[in-house]
């Protein structure tokens, strides 16, 4: 089923970088606009616009880092920082990860798919991580469940749902993302632009804040 859903959408997925704005429910509310890139196998931005310099979150695939502006921060080279669990989350949602040596994967019960969905999968990787993903008629992802660290605002098990897909650099890809967390809404994210495996993306875009590329 993997790879129905991959020719679905219209092929494998390396690198994307996500323009958008979001209205969040919990932690800061309100209305924020930010920018997230993913690179395979587990590189991962993050960018967030504030009144002065932005937010920089980068993950290179070792360690987890953040900026504001040109500054560095934070490090964190630890297993359990919070931003690795996003370059995972991305990795399996992305779908061309699952492929990845030591993931397994089963049919997601009928019992157990959310409203919308048609058939799902259970993803377990080599660590033993669970998600479970839930695909339409269509065979696109609308609904995935897996850890997501959010701290301080709060980690756990996620419920993420994906709508208005729309084709764009030639895939079929969710323009909007509901986050949830616990029993409340996190943040509504609306794509405003998807660039698909821009030139641009690079592993060195995930060191440094000046080589993360913007999406128009």
């Amino acid at each position: 089923m993997l790879d129905r859903a991959i020719h679905a959408r219209g092929g494998q997925l390396h690198g994307i970088v996500i323009r958008a704005e979001a209205q969040v429910h919990t932690g800061a509310p309100g209305r924020w606009q930010w920018t997230r890139a993913f690179l395979t196998p587990d590189r991962y931005a993050w960018k967030i616009v504030t009144a002065a310099e932005p937010h920089y979150h980068l993950y290179d695939g070792t360690a987890a880092r953040s900026f504001i502006g040109s500054a560095e921060v934070s490090s964190d080279a630890s297993p359990n920082a919070p931003l690795r669990s996003h370059a995972r989350w991305m990795a399996v949602t992305n779908l061309d990860g699952l492929h990845a040596h030591g993931v397994a994967l089963a049919p997601l019960p009928a019992s157990e798919l959310p409203a919308g969905a048609t058939e799902g999968l259970v993803a377990t990787l080599a660590d033993g991580t669970c998600y479970r993903l839930a695909f339409d008629a269509r065979t696109l992802l609308v609904w995935a469940q897996g850890p997501l660290d959010f701290s301080p605002v709060g980690k756990g098990d996620a419920v993420v749902r994906f709508g208005d897909h729309r084709r764009t650099g030639g895939l079929l890809l969710p323009f909007i993302t509901s986050y949830a967390l616990g029993d409340g809404p996190l943040a509504d994210e609306r794509a405003l632009a998807i660039c698909v495996d821009p030139a641009h993306l690079t592993p060195e875009s995930f060191t440094d804040p000046a080589q993360l590329p913007d999406c128009p």
